[in-house]
């Protein structure tokens, strides 16, 4: 949970915010979840890969590089 955190407000320091979005959020949970099963051997990787693929950014519709709402934060805030 803390690295998920830890790498939400890095994506939310990257675009210059005070704020995590749900989009940062997101990103980070798909880049934990996608680690996960990237590190899994190769006969678990495909099954792994199916029941995730909702939380990852190789979905359709995902969040990729899609500019977050600046203007409403999630209350998460960063700290330098």
């Amino acid at each position: 949970m803390e690295s998920i955190l830890r790498i939400s407000e890095a994506f939310a320091k990257m675009r210059l915010s005070e704020y995590c979005s749900a989009a940062d959020i997101d990103r980070a949970i798909a880049v934990a979840v996608d680690s996960f099963v990237g590190s899994q051997k190769v006969s678990c990787k495909k099954a792994l890969a199916r029941a995730f693929a909702k939380y990852t950014l190789n979905r359709p519709g995902a969040v990729k590089n899609r500019r977050a709402d600046a203007s409403r934060p999630s209350g998460v805030s960063v700290e330098a």
